[in-house]
């Protein structure tokens, strides 16, 4: 589980996805033992499955001009990401609305984010630190315990990403 939370950590990282370390840092897990079955479960922080499977143009929650004049928790969030960047007052605002427009027209991630990654990727930080370390995990499991590695993380991503990124 520790080299699981490295590797989704480091996927993170790779993908630009570090400006507070948030995310990161809250990626805990647990192992509990029932019999001769042991239980590993990883957790991340709620917003962590929108980082994972984006959202769509139409489920972003800015409307334009027609809103509460910035006090909305999503233009909140992103006056905060752009302060986090180095901007402040009307500077910050204005790239905060300025970036709810692109989202609302390119959904998230954009097209811009793109270069905060250094793999190219954006997008399924689960899936890639899964895959690849999916083996040598098994092969330590299986070395030092004899025993066999189940994931149910696929078909649980499948479902929270047909619920997040349909139109």
């Amino acid at each position: 589980m520790l080299e699981l939370q490295t590797a989704l950590r480091d996927t993170l990282a790779a993908q630009g996805h570090v400006l507070t370390g948030n995310l990161s840092d809250s990626i805990m897990f647990e192992v509990s033992a029932d019999g001769d079955e042991i239980v590993g479960q990883m957790y991340v922080a709620d917003y962590g499955i929108f980082v994972n499977v984006g959202v769509t143009a139409a489920r972003i929650p800015f409307g334009g001009r027609s809103g509460k004049g910035g006090t909305s928790q999503y233009i909140q969030g992103l006056i905060s990401f752009w302060e986090g960047r180095g901007l402040s007052g009307r500077e910050a605002i204005g790239a905060a609305f300025a970036t709810a427009h692109v989202h609302a027209r390119e959904g998230m991630p954009s097209r811009g984010s793109y270069r905060y990654s250094s793999n190219g990727e954006r997008l399924g930080f689960v899936q890639d630190a899964v895959e690849s370390h999916i083996a040598r995990i098994e092969n330590t499991l299986s070395e030092k315990f004899s025993a066999t590695l189940e994931f149910e993380i696929a078909d649980a991503v499948r479902s929270l990403q047909n619920v997040y990124s349909a139109p």
